[in-house]
């Protein structure tokens, strides 16, 4: 996102952020509408120039140093270009990063390779944040903003299992947030099923390799979301959402949300109309026949 020009929008909170792959192609939905999201809470976002993948997820297990070293050079480039605080929105990114800055701070040998590859070696200068820490005092803003209240909708929360696993890597607990984030949810007038899945694995790093395994996985999911009374669920994650709606054979599919998504159709922001065209499992009937379309 470029930046901005009036005078308005120079008073608007920067933060910059890190894209990720999946953000720029098959979570582009999710990214136009968190950037819309975050223009609503009165904040400008700013991508990290010239950033590359960070390996995830398969580098790290094909080869850690160069893992490592795609990793490193995102957060030694955030480092040159005076970042104090890197936003990530993927949390496969997240932990990649997060494993790449432990590494670098703790390996002289390996903040040397990253050095000859990249020019210098990276000298601790960027924190490393998840993007629902943006969202602290967001529900006030968004209950606001609600012209359209999605009143029907039962939605679980599916956080997925990499945002705390292994907590030593990430330095990130979720639970402080799942309150927030799910009060967020209420004030849009989605209903929040209580379920016990909502850190379980969907098995996303496995989708090529053992993909009925990754069925499974799914199945188990949708089949306890069903229980829960949820006529859809609610994804944090770009490779949770795509793998929710495109794995599992036994359970019925259900529509598979991004937050920002539901504040975008709750609040009539631009575009919301076109991000539910792109989903793998067509969510417009159930919104159709809850007139929210």
């Amino acid at each position: 996102m470029s930046n901005a020009k009036s005078t308005g929008e120079k008073r608007l909170r920067r933060v910059h952020y890190y894209p990720g792959c999946s953000l720029m192609s098959s979570a582009r939905d999710f990214g136009t509408s968190l950037f819309q999201m975050f223009r609503l809470m009165g904040t400008w976002v700013e991508p990290l120039e010239d950033w590359n993948c960070c390996g995830a997820s398969p580098a790290h297990s094909v080869n850690p140093d160069y893992a490592t070293l795609l990793a490193g050079r995102n957060i030694l480039l955030a480092e040159r270009q005076g970042i104090d605080d890197l936003y990530v929105v993927c949390p496969s990114c997240f932990v990649r990063l997060r494993t790449a800055e432990k590494i670098l701070a703790t390996d002289a040998s390996m903040n040397a390779k990253l050095a000859k590859a990249c020019g210098r070696e990276y000298e601790g200068g960027v924190r490393l944040k998840f993007t629902p820490e943006i969202l602290s005092d967001a529900p006030v803003v968004f209950e606001k903003a609600v012209v359209n209240p999605l009143e029907g909708l039962r939605g679980v929360l599916y956080f997925g299992c990499l945002l705390t696993r292994p907590e030593w890597i990430t330095g990130f607990d979720i639970r402080p947030y799942e309150k927030k984030l799910k009060r967020l949810v209420n004030v849009l007038d989605v209903e929040t099923p209580d379920w016990s899945y909502s850190k379980q694995c969907c098995g996303s790093h496995l989708a090529v390799t053992k993909p009925d395994m990754v069925d499974g996985m799914v199945d188990r999911i949708r089949d306890h979301a069903r229980r829960a009374g949820a006529n859809c669920i609610i994804a944090f994650c770009p490779l949770c959402q795509v793998n929710l709606e495109l794995r599992g054979k036994e359970v019925e599919p259900l529509p598979v949300f991004y937050i920002s998504e539901l504040i975008g159709l709750a609040a009539r922001l631009p575009g919301h109309e076109n991000w539910v065209k792109k989903h793998l499992v067509d969510p417009r009937p159930l919104l159709n026949s809850l007139d929210l379309l």
